[in-house]
Parts: C-alpha cells; sequence; structure tokens
C-alpha cells in the first residue's frame, strides 16, 4: 500500500512540474504573441520605408498563430503590400526588392514580377547577384527562354557571388569552375565566420548534397552546428532531421526530440508535424502521446490541413489500444474521428493508412462492428467513417446504415443543411448509397442545391464530375469555372485539381498556369508539388537538373524519394535512370515502414537487370512482410505469380493471398492477384469464370479508384466469349484514362491498333501510344518504338523508334530488350553491334523472356559472340523451357542426350 502510495505521489508531483512548465510556457508565449501584436500594429501605421520592410519580413517568416499557439503562419499576400509600401515611401534597396521579387516571380505567370525588373536589373547593374539570378529564373520560368539562353545570365549571377545561380548550374550538368566553387566556398565561409547563420547553412547544403563539390559529410555538419548555435530555425530543423536519420551523422533521436522541441516552440511548423508524427511512427524520439496531441493540435489549429489527419490517426491509434469499457472506447473512436468527419478526402486518407497498417487486423474485429452501431444509434460521424473505411476496403455501405446517415443528418446537419445535401449526394454519385435511397439524377440536383447553398466541397466535385465526363458532360471550361469557386471558398483541393487539370491540357498557357502554381508550392515546402512538378515535366521531355533538383529539396519522406526515383526510372532515359538509383542510395532501409519496403522493392524489382539484383528486390518485400503488413504480404505474392524465377513459390503466394483475405475478405489487391492466379493457373486450377468474379466485384466496389480493376474488367469485355461488349470496354477504359491513367491510354492505342474497338485507326493508336509512353507506360514505349521502325500510323523513322524501344528496354519491357538485341545483330557492317546485342539478349532472358532464354543458349552451343559453353547453353535452354518454349525443352533434351551436331542444328534453324 505503501508502495502504490509513494507512486502515486511521484506521478501527481510529476504532473505538477510538468503544469507547472507548461504555465511557465504559455505565460512567456502570451507575453510574446502580445509583444508581436503590439509591434505589427505599430508598423502597421508607420509612415517609414525601413518599418514596413520590417512589416513585410514579419508576415513573410510567420506571425506566432495565438497567444496559446507558438506555430508561425505566413501571409504572402500581407507581406507583398508591406514591401510594396516600403517602396512607395522610398525603399528601393536590395533588402525590399530581391525579397518582393522571390514573393512575386511565380505570381500570374510572372505579370506581377515584371513590376520589380527594372530594380533588380539596377540592382544586377551595381554587381548584386541574387538580383541577376531572379532575372535569368524569370527568363527562364516566366518567358519560356530555353536553359542554353539563360546560362550567360547564370554565370554572371554566379560570378556575382549568387549561390543559388552556381548550384543551378552545376544542377544542369554544366562545368562550373573551379575558381568559381573556390570563391563562392571562400566568400560563405568568411559570412559564416563573421556570424551568418543563412551562410553557414548554404555551407552544409553544399558539402551534403555533392552537386557543387564531393560530399563531405563531417565539414557539412559543422557548420550546420555552428548555424544552429546561432538559433536559426532552419539550421535546427536540418539538425534535428540528421540526429533523427543518422544519415550524415550518428543517430540520436534524444537530442533531435530537444531540438525539435525548440524549433516547434520558435514557430517552426515542420517541427510540430516531426513531433506529432513521432507519436504515429517509430521515430525512436522520446516522445509522448500526450505531447504529440499538443502539436498536432497546433500544425491544425494553424491551417496545416495534414495534422488534422495525423492527429485523428495518433487519436485512434490510442483508441484502438484502449483496454477497459466497451463503451469508453467507443466513445474514444467517434471522438478521434469527429474533426476529419466533415472532410471526405482526409476520411479517405485516414482508412487507407489503416488497411495498410500492421494494425489492420483491429480494424474488422473492433473499429467496424463499433461504428456500425454508433451509425445505428444516430452518430453522422461513425456512418461517414464507417463508409471511409468500407469504401478503402472495397466493401459496399449497408442499407440500413445507409438510411440511418440519412434520418440523422435529417434531424442534426452536419455542419450546415447545405454541407449534408453534400454529404448524401457525394455518397449517392460514388456509389455509395443504394439506388432505392437515391437516385444520380436526384443526387446530382442535390449537389447543385448544395454549391447553392455556397458549400465549397460541393463546387470542388461539380469541377470533378465535369472533367471527368462520367455523370455529367465533360467540359473543361465548367470544371475550371466550379474549380474556382471552390478555390474562393478556401477548398485546398481544388488547387491542386485545377493544376492537375492544366498539366493535362494540350493548351502550353495552360500547362504554364500548373507548373506555375507547383512551384509556387515548393516555395512553400509542399512535397505534393515537387512530384507533380516533376511528372509535368516528364510528361513533355523538358526535365532538367535545375527543376529536377528544386523538386528533389522538399522530399523528405523515403515515400516521397522513391516515388520520383519511380518517375525517373519509368522514362527509360538512362540520365534520368542514374539519378533514380542516386536517390535510393541515400536510402535506409532498415528504418522504413513496411509501406516504403514495399514501395522500394516493387522499384528494385523494375529496375534489376539480373537475378542478383532481383534477388535483392524481393528480399525487401520478404522484410516487409515479415511485419505482418497485409500490403507487403500481397506484394511480395504477386512478385511470387509473376516471375517465372519464383513459380515453385506461387502455392505459397496463394496461401499469403489467402491469409489476407481471412482477415480482411474485400482486400481488392489481394483479390486483383487472386484473379490474375485463376485467369493463368498459378498456384490454382485454372478458372476464369472464377477469375471473373472477383475483378467485376472489386470493380463494382471500387470505381475508378483502381486502374488495374478497370483494365481488367475492359478485357474480360473485350475478349472473353460470354457478355463480350467491345463499346463497353472502350468507354470504361475513356472513363479510366480520364483520371490520368497511362495504362489505359496505352490499352485504348492497343484497341486502335488492332481494331478491338470501333475500327483499325493507326493514326489515332499512334496518339494514344505517345501519351501513354509520355506518361512513363514502359509497354506503351516499345509500342511506340514498334511503330516508327515500320511507319505504321506516323512517319517512319528508324532512329526514333530505336531510341523508344531503348527506353522501353531501359524501363524493363524485356520485349524491347529482345527486340533490339536482334536488331543490332541483324545489322551489317558498321551499324552492327554484336556486343550491345548481346547485353540486351543476356538482360532479356534473365528477365525470363523464352526467346531471349533460348537464343542465348544457342549463342552458349555455337561460340557465337561469346566463348562455347554446353553447360551454360543448358542452363539458358532450360529456362526457356520453363517459360513455356516447347523448342527449347526438345534442344534441352537433345543437348542433354548427347545427339549430334546435324540433329541440334536441324533444331535451331527452325527458332527464331
Amino acid at each position: 500500500m505503501m508502495v502504490l502510495l509513494r507512486s502515486l505521489t511521484l506521478v501527481c508531483l510529476l504532473g505538477l512540474i510538468l503544469s507547472q512548465g507548461a504555465i511557465a510556457e504559455e505565460t512567456d508565449l502570451s507575453r510574446r504573441f502580445a509583444a508581436e501584436q503590439a509591434l505589427v500594429a505599430q508598423l502597421a501605421t508607420s509612415q517609414a520605408p525601413e518599418e514596413q520592410r520590417q512589416l513585410a519580413e514579419l508576415y513573410r517568416d510567420g506571425l506566432i498563430f495565438s497567444a496559446t499557439n507558438p506555430i508561425r503562419k505566413a501571409d504572402r499576400d500581407a507581406a507583398i503590400a508591406a514591401y510594396r509600401r516600403a517602396i512607395e515611401l522610398g525603399d528601393r534597396s536590395q533588402s525590399t526588392i530581391i525579397p518582393l521579387g522571390r514573393l512575386l516571380l511565380r505570381r500570374e505567370a510572372g505579370l506581377s514580377f515584371q513590376s520589380v525588373a527594372p530594380d533588380l536589373e539596377r540592382l544586377a547593374l551595381e554587381g548584386n547577384g541574387d538580383a541577376l539570378y531572379l532575372i535569368a529564373t524569370d527568363a527562364l520560368e516566366n518567358q519560356r527562354l530555353s536553359f542554353d539562353d539563360v546560362v550567360p545570365r547564370l554565370e554572371a549571377a554566379a560570378v556575382l557571388g549568387s549561390v543559388s545561380a552556381i548550384k543551378d548550374l552545376a544542377a544542369s550538368g554544366r562545368k562550373v569552375g573551379q575558381t568559381l566553387t573556390d570563391n563562392l566556398i571562400a566568400r560563405l565561409s568568411d559570412r559564416a565566420t563573421e556570424g551568418s547563420a543563412s551562410a553557414a547553412v548554404s555551407l552544409f547544403k553544399i558539402h551534403t548534397d555533392g552537386i557543387l563539390v564531393e560530399a563531405q559529410p563531417q565539414l557539412a555538419m559543422t557548420w550546420l552546428q555552428q548555424a544552429a548555435d546561432m538559433g536559426d530555425l532552419e539550421a535546427i530543423e536540418h539538425l534535428a532531421h540528421e540526429l533523427v536519420t543518422g544519415q550524415h551523422v550518428s543517430a540520436d533521436p534524444v537530442r533531435a526530440a530537444g531540438l525539435f522541441r525548440e524549433a516547434a516552440e520558435s514557430g517552426s511548423r515542420v517541427a510540430a508535424l516531426a513531433l506529432g508524427n513521432a507519436g504515429i511512427s517509430a521515430s525512436g524520439m522520446p516522445v509522448t502521446d500526450a505531447e504529440a496531441r499538443i502539436w498536432l493540435q497546433r500544425a491544425s489549429e494553424a491551417g496545416i490541413r495534414s495534422a488534422a489527419v495525423l492527429l485523428s490517426n495518433l487519436d485512434l491509434k490510442l483508441a484502438l489500444d484502449f483496454v477497459g469499457d466497451k463503451s469508453e472506447q467507443a466513445r474514444l473512436i467517434e471522438a478521434a474521428l469527429a474533426p476529419v468527419a466533415a472532410d471526405p478526402e482526409a476520411l479517405s486518407d485516414l482508412a487507407s493508412q489503416h488497411w495498410r497498417s500492421v494494425k489492420s487486423e483491429l480494424i474488422g474485429p473492433i473499429l467496424m462492428p463499433m461504428l456500425e452501431r454508433l451509425a445505428l444509434e444516430g452518430s453522422s460521424t461513425a456512418a461517414l467513417s464507417l463508409d471511409a473505411w468500407l469504401e478503402a476496403n472495397g466493401r459496399p455501405l449497408p442499407d440500413t446504415v445507409a438510411r440511418a446517415l440519412l434520418e440523422s443528418l435529417r434531424k442534426t446537419p452536419l455542419v450546415s443543411v447545405g454541407f449534408s445535401d453534400f454529404t448524401v449526394a457525394n455518397l449517392a454519385l460514388n456509389g455509395r448509397l443504394p439506388k432505392s435511397v437515391l437516385t444520380q439524377n436526384q443526387a446530382l440536383r442535390l449537389l447543385f442545391k448544395a454549391a447553392d447553398a455556397d458549400v465549397g466541397q460541393a463546387m470542388l466535385r461539380l469541377g470533378q464530375l465535369y472533367r471527368q465526363g462520367d455523370q455529367l458532360a465533360r467540359s473543361d471550361s465548367f470544371a475550371r469555372r466550379w474549380f474556382l469557386e471552390a478555390q474562393a471558398r478556401a477548398v485546398e483541393r481544388a488547387y491542386w485539381e485545377l493544376a492537375d487539370m492544366q498539366a493535362h491540357s494540350p493548351d502550353g498557357q495552360e500547362r504554364k498556369a500548373a507548373e506555375d502554381f507547383y512551384r509556387g508550392e515548393i516555395e512553400a515546402g509542399d512535397p505534393r508539388a515537387g512530384l507533380a512538378l516533376v511528372a509535368l515535366l516528364l510528361r513533355h521531355d523538358q526535365l532538367n537538373g535545375v527543376s529536377l533538383e528544386r523538386a528533389r529539396s522538399v522530399l523528405v519522406l523515403p515515400s516521397d524519394q522513391i516515388a520520383l526515383a519511380s518517375m525517373l526510372f519509368a522514362t527509360g532515359r538512362e540520365d534520368h535512370m542514374a539519378k533514380a538509383e542516386v536517390l535510393l542510395k541515400t536510402l535506409d532501409t532498415g528504418k522504413m515502414t513496411s509501406t516504403d519496403l514495399v514501395s522500394l522493392g516493387r522499384l528494385r524489382a523494375a529496375m534489376a537487370t539480373n537475378l542478383a539484383e532481383a534477388g535483392l528486390a524481393v528480399d525487401l518485400l520478404k522484410q516487409a512482410a515479415a511485419s505482418g503488413a497485409p500490403v507487403a504480404k500481397t506484394a511480395l505474392a504477386a512478385t511470387y505469380l509473376s516471375s517465372v524465377s519464383y513459380r515453385e513459390e506461387a502455392k505459397q503466394a496463394i496461401a499469403m493471398l489467402q491469409e489476407v483475405l481471412k482477415d480482411n475478405p474485400s482486400d481488392p489487391e489481394a483479390r486483383l492477384i487472386l484473379a490474375r492466379a485463376y485467369m493463368m493457373g498459378l498456384g490454382v486450377d485454372k478458372n476464369a469464370a472464377k477469375a471473373e468474379e472477383l475483378i467485376a466485384k472489386v470493380r463494382a466496389e471500387s470505381g475508378f479508384k483502381l486502374p488495374k480493376a478497370s483494365l481488367l474488367e475492359a478485357d474480360w469485355m473485350a475478349f472473353s466469349a460470354a457478355g463480350r461488349d467491345p463499346q463497353g470496354a472502350e468507354a470504361l477504359l475513356r472513363s479510366q484514362a480520364a483520371r490520368g491513367s497511362s495504362a489505359a491510354y496505352r490499352a485504348l492505342g492497343e484497341y486502335a491498333l488492332n481494331g478491338f474497338g470501333a475500327a483499325i485507326r493507326p493514326d489515332a493508336a499512334a496518339v494514344l501510344m505517345h501519351r501513354a509512353a509520355l506518361g512513363g507506360d514502359k509497354e506503351a514505349m516499345a509500342a511506340l518504338g514498334h511503330m516508327l521502325l515500320n511507319g505504321y500510323g506516323l512517319n517512319q523513322s528508324r532512329t526514333k523508334g530505336i531510341d523508344w524501344l531503348t527506353r522501353a528496354a531501359n524501363a524493363g519491357n524485356t520485349a524491347a530488350m529482345y527486340e533490339l538485341s536482334r536488331i543490332l545483330s541483324l545489322k551489317q557492317g558498321p551499324d552492327g553491334d554484336p556486343r550491345q546485342a548481346l547485353i540486351w539478349l543476356q538482360k532479356a532472358a534473365e528477365r525470363s523472356h523464352p526467346n531471349a532464354a533460348y537464343q542465348l543458349g544457342l549463342a552458349y552451343l555455337s561460340g557465337d559472340w561469346v566463348e562455347r559453353d554446353v553447360q551454360l547453353a543448358a542452363k539458358w535452354f532450360e529456362r526457356s523451357a520453363q517459360s513455356g518454349n516447347l523448342l527449347a525443352a526438345r534442344t534441352l533434351k537433345a543437348v542433354r542426350t548427347g545427339q549430334g551436331a546435324e540433329t541440334l542444328t536441324s533444331i535451331s534453324n527452325t527458332s527464331d
């Protein structure tokens, strides 16, 4: 008893100490907030130009959000207004003009930037390198000059001391003189030694990214520590990140947490999210769930949308782990979901994260029944959350819950009557409500009614419908109108939807608007913009080293870096593929989540050029699967079933899929992989009807969210004997393509090429294949290469044809590898390249291409191109035979039985 009392006393004392510390912190924060607000009020009425510039800097860097929330929130519009006021009052110094130029650079396609261009030119003539760099960037991004045309200005800016100009030149592959580099580093070192934190941070970046000079991690960390010691917020964030990842310094999660706290208390959004995420991820930082909640709440209040999802994620994790009264657990679950109940996108993100997590086994037996019970008792939050989880898992919303939701929204509207109308309409249009409850036409009328009631989410949904052209006639102009209306109601998603529509437009000015938006969001540190910009530029073959480095600079998470590497690899261009490899080498697989390991494993499998590399990729998937995460098990099963090398593991793959489906019978990915197994007879008896049944269910449940399901369903509709419907298949693919699927564009191209649709249309096929190829579809690249070689659908061009075949082969298309080996081996004279032909043949054979393996076996048997080796020949004949090549089986038998050369010659003469 005494021990218990002493323990309780210690807990109470600790709580008292913490609460006193929190009170002291809040008191200090209140004083800082009040002082800052007073300063802003004073500066706002000042007629002194230097004080207007000071006000602009405060708005640019962000003001403390409130007396109880230290997170700073920037206001770029207010900063621009204050800088302009300073200019009106006579301040045309570099301290005003250059930061204003940076803020205006990507606004209104550069039109606003022109207002400061004369002052920047003046500063450049006076020897300011940063001013000249902004002029060069405007020429490149807004005036659309080629990089080569802008290089002289960048070089001049570099000579004048612009760090950004020198790094851009280096990132573009231009040779930067050693003298220029040495002078730059010397100047920065002098400034850093004199106390410039920004110079020290620049030196850290120069010595870690390896673009300008060879990476020197130890020297880099010395400069970073110096900048952090000066209290520089960016430096503290970087140092904390380094201590978490251990990339350039020994990991120290405890010290990292302390630095993140220091930065967060000084207003850092990045640090607040890092501390909040520590309560969810396995970062190793000593951050309690209670502290994580505080920082996520503060970040959410300050307008960081991702923080709200993370907060609900953390609260839901705690609620699922709760041991005690079930009614209390239900209350905790409902409270966790309430903050995002009115945000369909946030609910969907949250549901998807949990289905993919190791804790997914808790969803079925605990969360789902509890949400259903609460929904039937009248909780709209529970009903909407249940629907999000069911939809993420490809399952319908029960009619009883749907009717209970409608009744609860009628009695107690969610947010407002208009928002409740939008909620119901959105569910119906997504196929989540039975038509007996609400028809499509009724849902559309309700959606327009919600838009008339000024509901921004309803306007966003109308924009999406007009863009996709399924339930409303496709109209980009109407889509634009509704996206703009939603933006005016502060619906963040509307900005991204409009930018995505513009990014896919054939109009260059529209694409320029999307590019400007993405570059602006990169400046604000949003990783989504980095990936979107790269995707846009790759589609039009306009990605250069400078833009890639800009995008890469905001990609911190392994998932984002893997996504970028995947996009670069998918181009099939050797320069981009080399950059993808550099990106992947920086990743530490020991600290990755199972989802990231799966992404990396899949990419490494696609990049593999031999069995050893393929084996390492499978090892990553095994490492992920060992965690128990369903997404990892399905990925490993898919790998086993898709490669001839792992046919012996087919039954194990089926067992893993069945294990996933036992815990979660409607897992869409597992069902689609199982459907393919039934279709091909891999690990199970071939059963086309069972395969179609699985595919149709997934398609009906997921709509267009899973492109793979749409493609499989379209194939069934186009080619099956029962229910053949080529026109329906083509319509399905067009709807999927309208949502950005390169694979769907390629399938449409195949239809036009082979006459699976209305007719054979080579010209249309060429357009569709080209679009799919630019989107990174390796099969489309190969098809485009063949069309160019044969002049089918477009002008014949052997050079371009081989180029596209090479890109397809680099991206992993084995048929293209084999085709290149044949083209290069059959060329006569100086155009022939037996060595390169052998390289491609070897790669195709390693990937189990039947004919390539057979031809490689013949090469070893005959001694053509390689040293004769009968054992190796037999190995490749066996690989080819395992892939279904009957000729290889005959040849293998002849080799093993020692049949004569004449017999082997007669067999090989019948080969391709």
